[in-house]
């Protein structure tokens, strides 16, 4: 599983749109759209898995620690870096 989310440049607002989806290709794609069309400034995509809760055992998604960030390159494309996350985070 990812999550997924898009900011824009101003990172103390609400983000500008967020997801989860099951397919690594489909979040970036989604995330391409919005980055190429200025909407958004930055994409991060997290491999997540789902966990239950300790305190209500409702389901939560917790980091694998994998984590793509997606912005736009001069060339009009996006570039994605793949990157260690700390594994264990509640999202």
């Amino acid at each position: 599983m990812y999550c997924w989310t898009l900011l824009t440049r101003n990172i103390g607002e609400t983000p500008y749109l967020m997801g989860v989806t099951d397919d690594l290709a489909k979040a970036q794609r989604i995330g391409e759209l919005h980055l190429l069309s200025g909407k958004a400034f930055l994409c991060h995509i997290a491999a997540v898995r789902t966990a239950i809760t300790v305190h209500g055992l409702s389901t939560c998604y917790v980091r694998t620690g994998r984590v793509w960030l997606g912005r736009c390159a001069h060339s009009r494309r996006v570039r994605w870096d793949e990157r260690e996350a700390w594994p264990g985070s509640l999202m």
